[in-house]
């Protein structure tokens, strides 16, 4: 197998990628964005304690805003902007009619997913960690530890990883760029309303079930699978003071250890992404299939001829 760094579909989609005023032009609108919120979120924090100079906590309390407001912003671009850059990968050979050309080389179908993976995940973390200065200016005022960082960094990693092996898949499937990334943003949208409401819908169904172990488990693994759910509960276990790895619930078998949520979130996220990297990697073997059913027919023909 040819090395990642010497595969040719991953040259050629870095150089594509980093060619024209586009990407900085993504770069400058995420960051203005992000730097924009910020700023007013500090401005509003700031005049809340405007009047308590004094106040040991206004510091910590408006690095913990400040540090919330980047990476949840960070989060959401993230959703947006990442599977929108692998939803064209597979199909813009196909509208460039070079498709048939790339699958045919002598390079395997896990070397040219894995190429257009890897591109536009590049470009991806290069938008997480031009961000991650910005939540790092919580640590001047407070109120924020290396922990939680290094957790909200990972989720926006892992996050970003799976939402673009997503857009892949689609890609594949989809003949137009266009559809493709209307049907991948509206896979990662759907997932986005979907599980809350069914978290909402199954709290009241079984409220009077709340302490029961079935139940504890089965919210935990909901909030696991989606991304804001879970590193919001994350961290706001960490500002109580909870334990990064695991906390306890109280149920009527006692108390009862769970994960935190951002750990199985991590799990079921490389998981996710595997699952769909394998439904790529068989999508990208049409001609082969073709090309066996098509002997087949020729035999069938030619011994229905004799």
């Amino acid at each position: 197998m040819i090395r990642l760094r010497n595969n040719p579909v991953l040259n050629r989609e870095l150089r594509g990628r980093i060619r024209g005023n586009r990407p900085l032009i993504i770069l400058v609108v995420y960051l203005t964005l992000i730097a924009s919120v910020t700023l007013l979120v500090y401005a509003a924090a700031s005049d809340s304690f405007s009047g308590a100079f004094n106040d040991p906590e206004a510091g910590r309390r408006i690095g913990k805003a400040i540090f919330l407001t980047v990476m949840t912003a960070s989060l959401i671009q993230v959703c947006v902007i990442t599977p929108s850059l692998t939803a064209g990968a597979i199909s813009g050979e196909k509208e460039r009619q070079t498709y048939d050309l790339l699958i045919t080389t002598l390079l395997s179908p896990l070397q040219i997913a894995l190429g257009k993976l890897v591109s536009a995940l590049a470009f991806a973390l290069l938008l997480i960690a031009a961000a991650l200065p910005m939540a790092g200016l919580s640590f001047l005022f407070g109120g924020v530890t290396g922990t939680e960082f290094v957790i909200g960094a990972l989720g926006l990693i892992v996050t970003a990883i799976c939402y673009a092996t997503i857009g892949l898949f689609w890609s594949t499937v989809m003949r137009t760029t266009l559809s493709a990334t209307v049907v991948a943003q509206g896979t990662i949208i759907g997932v986005q309303l979907l599980l809350p409401f069914l978290l909402v819908v199954t709290t009241i169904l079984t409220s009077q079930f709340s302490d029961n172990v079935l139940f504890i488990y089965g919210v935990g693994l909901l909030v696991s699978f989606h991304p804001f759910m879970a590193l919001g509960v994350t961290a706001g276990l960490l500002a109580e003071g909870e334990n990064p790895i695991w906390f306890t619930v109280p149920s009527t078998q006692g108390d009862l250890p769970l994960p935190s949520p951002w750990i199985p979130y991590v799990f079921i996220s490389l998981a996710l992404t595997i699952f769909f990297l394998i439904l790529t990697l068989r999508m990208l073997k049409p001609v082969q299939y073709n090309l066996t059913r098509a002997r087949s027919k020729k035999q069938g023909s030619a011994s229905d001829a004799a």
